[in-house]
């Protein structure tokens, strides 16, 4: 029987999914919804309470009160900052710990707060460890894969993306026509397709059919149990209005949403979605 286990819910359609995965095995669940990101309603019937930011104390004798061992960090966030925190006198004590958080790039806000979780006591899992179902498979999602050109485009993005990984830069990158299009920073992956989209629009860049491949990847070192990179069908639907052929995943390590049709709906545009070992 599995351990009692809490969902601690940012926004998107994974924390919901991964709930109604988690709630059909064996052990309580119970899912803490963040303020401003994750949509209550979303959850159904699931045992849920919404916190802010400020409330962890709160959140924390919640949590042993229920006896709950695990948790899972999932959904998206933007980065608060520190100050807007505006914390209850129940987790002033706990401010320490993340200042120092603060005081570095994602990465290293990511690994304080599981630290602080480990710290006090709970196991930190990651979302493929409670529903491996939901991260991209090794091969084509759907009945298209990638050509051999398009395959020496994927291998050749997954190196640069493992190249940048110690500049804590983005999870994805554009290639095209032998070179690379565009590397994502901080907009993210969406809008860093959608920035090529318009530069095809506005006819400043050219990408033949066929040609024109994403890859995403998390970088080196990343810490797949709060931070595991993700693409849904609005990714699909940027890339085909940039024109683009496909994706490429590094299987087990993206997150793929779309409710398990990312594939079929990728056949209908003609374009191919593919994980990679």
């Amino acid at each position: 029987m599995r351990p009692s286990l809490a969902i601690i819910a940012g926004g998107g359609d994974f924390p919901p999914h991964l709930a109604r995965i988690a709630a059909g095995q064996s052990g309580a669940l119970f899912v803490a919804a963040l303020e401003g990101a994750a949509d209550p309603l979303a959850f159904g019937q699931a045992d849920l309470k919404s916190y802010r930011l400020g409330q962890l104390g709160r959140l924390l004798e919640e949590l042993r009160r229920r006896e709950i061992t695990d948790i899972v960090m999932i959904g998206a966030l933007p980065r608060p900052s520190f100050g807007a925190l505006r914390p209850e006198a129940s987790t002033l004590k706990y401010l320490p710990h993340f200042a120092r958080a603060f005081k570095g790039g994602d990465d290293h806000l990511l690994r304080g707060v599981v630290r602080f979780f480990e710290e006090q006591g709970f196991r930190v899992l990651g979302p493929a460890d409670i529903a491996p179902e939901l991260t991209a498979p090794v091969g084509p999602l759907g009945r298209n894969s990638a050509s051999p050109a398009q395959k020496e485009l994927l291998v050749r993005g997954f190196s640069l993306l493992a190249a940048l990984s110690p500049f804590d830069v983005g999870q994805a990158a554009i290639l095209a026509d032998h070179r690379v299009i565009a590397i994502e920073a901080a907009e993210g992956t969406d809008a860093m397709i959608r920035r090529v989209a318009d530069l095809v629009a506005n006819g400043r860049l050219k990408i033949a059919k066929g040609d024109g491949v994403l890859v995403k990847a998390p970088k080196a070192g990343q810490d797949l149990r709060v931070d595991m990179p993700a693409i849904g069908p609005e990714t699909l639907r940027n890339i085909a209005d940039a024109g683009l052929s496909g994706i490429g995943l590094k299987a087990g390590q993206v997150l793929v949403g779309g409710g398990g049709n990312l594939g079929s709906q990728a056949d209908q545009r003609g374009l191919f979605i593919e994980g990679v070992a």
